[in-house]
């Protein structure tokens, strides 16, 4: 019995275990699959993850890409607009500065204009003053004083032909696009009425305007002709007295020299000390040494715009001897006036070698005189050798070298005679 109960109770337990053991792995065969299921769920929702990742990347590149796109017709439309808008502007800006320029244009003319109409409003109140002057002077002048008259006739005659050409002169200048072409056109004697007359004139018209009243010219004729020189200008002066008038100028010019070759070597010493084509030139000026036309146009550098020797640039007591040389009146500033007569006399220079001097000898003595040459001292064949050495030189010099052309009379040969 006691065995019996014994397996029976065995079989009892091992049948409630095998019951358990039963549950225990369908327990475990069930949390397998529930973790086997929840570690797909967890790699379905990875990759889903990834795959919506991969998709808002995707999205967001596309956006990028679409942005960039649009960003860059956007700027590529901005610059378009940008040039269009310079390209207005600058059309604006070029239409303004031409209007700008035509009204300047327009404005320059009616003020040359202007001023040409008053010069021939005065020449031609100047001509009919000399006209009615004849008149005046065939009154005052009796027979017996026939040649007198005939001075004074043929002076106002010449003094009107020279207003008309101071006149027209003047006009061609001023009212000229071109001045080179302008320049081009007038003679010697043109250039020499240019310069000469305005002296003439502030010399002669007070002598004029007082004779024209009653009884004056009783008293003004006789005290002009005691003091020609004075008070008359060249158009009255007898061949005699011109020649008299010049080489009182030549003589003039000699005092000058000396006082103005020792100022230029003052001024070589004053500054440029360390400069050595200035202590070429001191050397050069001292020492009374004779240069070839080469030799002085080497020496542009020291004379040109700007240059240590430039009119601008010289000590006032320079230009006014410069001044008194050169015979330019001046107010206040020499070197403006020294500058606008530079320019006179290198145009001149341009319009006597187109002529090939073929002038006869008492413009030839005249021209000599112009240009630092005492005629005293020089026969007319010495005249034309001195004036064809200046002109060598002048021909080749510009406008930024009038300076030198200035000092020209200090450098070209001549007979050491004219320093003394």
């Amino acid at each position: 019995m006691a065995l019996r109960h014994l397996i029976h109770q065995t079989r009892r337990y091992s049948g409630n275990f095998l019951l358990r053991s039963e549950g225990y792995w369908r327990l475990g065969c069930s949390q397998s699959r529930f973790i086997k299921n929840q570690t797909n769920v967890s790699n379905a929702a990875v990759n889903k993850t990834t795959n919506l990742q991969d998709q808002i990347k995707d999205k967001r590149n596309e956006i990028q890409d679409f942005i960039d796109v649009k960003k860059s017709e956007l700027q590529d439309k901005l610059e378009d607009k940008k040039d269009d808008i310079k390209e207005y502007i600058e059309d604006a800006k070029v239409e303004l500065r031409e209007k700008a320029q035509e009204k300047s244009t327009e404005i320059y003319k009616k003020r040359k204009e202007a001023k040409t109409r008053v010069i021939l409003n005065l020449a031609e109140r100047s001509l009919d003053y000399l006209k009615k002057y004849k008149t005046v002077l065939g009154d005052a002048f009796p027979d017996k004083f026939v040649q007198t008259y005939r001075i004074f006739s043929t002076g106002t005659r010449q003094l009107a032909q020279d207003v008309q050409t101071y006149a027209r002169v003047k006009d061609t200048l001023v009212n000229s696009i071109d001045k080179q072409k302008s320049h081009a056109k007038l003679s010697t004697a043109e250039y020499e009425v240019f310069l000469r007359l305005p002296k003439d004139a502030i010399r002669v018209t007070p002598v004029l305007l007082i004779s024209a009243f009653p009884f004056a010219q009783n008293v003004v004729f006789p005290l002009a002709l005691l003091y020609p020189k004075l008070f008359l200008s060249s158009q009255f002066l007898t061949s005699q007295q011109k020649k008299d008038v010049l080489l009182s100028i030549a003589r003039h010019q000699q005092e000058i020299f000396p006082l103005w070759k020792e100022e230029l070597i003052r001024c070589t010493d004053m500054t440029y000390e360390k400069d050595p084509e200035l202590m070429h030139l001191r050397t050069i000026l001292k020492s009374g040494q004779q240069l070839s036309a080469q030799e002085i146009l080497d020496l542009r550098p020291l004379f040109e715009l700007n240059g240590p020797l430039d009119i601008r640039h010289l000590t006032r007591r320079h230009d006014k001897l410069l001044a008194s040389f050169h015979r330019v009146w001046y107010i206040m500033f020499p070197y403006t006036y020294l500058e606008w007569y530079a320019n006179m006399l290198w145009r001149m220079d341009q319009a006597l070698d187109r002529e090939k001097l073929r002038f006869s000898p008492e413009v030839i003595r005249s021209l000599s005189v112009q240009r630092g040459l005492n005629p005293e001292l020089f026969s007319e064949d010495e005249q034309l050798q001195y004036l064809r050495h200046w002109l060598d030189i002048s021909v080749q010099l510009k406008y930024k070298d009038i300076s030198l052309l200035l000092h020209l009379p200090l450098f070209l040969k001549r007979k050491p005679v004219y320093e003394q």
